[in-house]
């Protein structure tokens, strides 16, 4: 592999530890996985060079040696959790929706288990380091059957993305939110009677009355986060079978 410019070189473990001051006595995995036992069990808030080298029982200006910024941590940090949480392989004897819905499924599951990945801003570049592009390479052989043109299979990996990241940080906000109605925070619905106008928002006071926002007090459900993911998947996944159509037609 060629030299791969800074930022890009530590995802690939291509990059040595400066060689200025004592003899290393630490490894960049390390530093990755103490960062994520810290996320995982408290968020990204008190994440920290710092907070890091503590765990470590190290000063945070030895971490540096290694990884030069924060984003450069969480970079490797979303990496790593997409190898800790791979992508399932392709079943030759199945169609492309069945390996989809696979593959949808496991990425439900790596944002489930890594939460924190949803909260790290987008890096300088599209992902890049090996565990992320392994998760696109997999999603994108779902599709190795169809006749469908690589602009859009790649827009299907794109759609799918975007829709499990926002199902998953969605129900990850309505459950805060029930926490903060058990702090004595009006319930959702109860708040949207009082803004909600009939003559300036009508379709919205219909479902108001309808009583649709009147239960997220105790959060969202195993069984109505599947419910809600199964609905959004069927949509797509009807959408791309017509381009699919269309493409087979045409040859």
């Amino acid at each position: 592999m060629p030299d791969l410019p800074p930022g890009v070189d530590v995802l690939w473990g291509q990059r040595e530890p400066a060689k200025r001051g004592p003899r290393p006595n630490l490894s960049i995995e390390q530093i990755v996985d103490a960062a994520i036992e810290i996320a995982s069990a408290e968020g990204l808030g008190p994440l920290s060079m710092t907070r890091v080298a503590e765990k470590l029982g190290k000063s945070a200006m030895s971490l540096y040696r290694y990884v030069r910024t924060k984003d450069e941590l969480l970079q490797l940090m979303t990496d790593v959790s997409a190898v800790k949480a791979p992508p399932p392989e392709p079943d030759d004897t199945v169609g492309w929706r069945e390996n989809l819905e696979r593959w949808t499924y496991a990425l439900v599951k790596l944002y489930q288990q890594f939460p924190w990945v949803l909260h790290v801003p987008l890096g300088p570049t599209p992902p890049v380091g090996p565990g992320q592009l392994s998760w696109l390479d997999r999603g994108l052989a779902c599709l190795r059957k169809t006749h469908l043109p690589a602009e859009i299979r790649l827009g299907v990996m794109m759609l799918l993305l975007i829709f499990v990241r926002g199902q998953v940080r969605m129900a990850q906000e309505v459950n805060q939110g029930a926490a903060g109605a058990a702090l004595g925070y009006p319930a959702y619905g109860e708040m949207l009677r009082l803004v909600v106008d009939k003559d300036q928002l009508p379709e919205l006071a219909k479902l108001v009355d309808h009583g649709i926002f009147d239960d997220p007090d105790e959060g969202m459900s195993d069984q109505e986060f599947d419910m809600e993911v199964r609905f959004g998947l069927t949509m797509i996944f009807d959408g791309i079978d017509r381009l699919v159509t269309a493409h087979e037609e045409e040859q």
